[in-house]
């Protein structure tokens, strides 16, 4: 078993394999942002055209 030195400065590999997986975590976050404001304008798009459908019907 091996046992790591909590005061050991981790390596270049070892900074450059974190730095990695957050920017992993980061593209995932921002992908499902933007997924989200995508959808959220569709609904809004949609929102549009049914209120404005309504209104000339109603004769306004």
């Amino acid at each position: 078993m091996k046992f790591l030195n909590p005061f050991r400065k981790p390596s270049p590999k070892e900074l450059a394999q974190r730095e990695l997986e957050e920017a992993q975590r980061q593209l995932l976050a921002a992908q499902s942002s933007a997924d989200y404001a995508r959808r959220i304008a569709e609904y809004n798009g949609d929102r549009i055209k049914r209120l404005t459908a309504f209104l000339k019907k109603e004769g306004v």
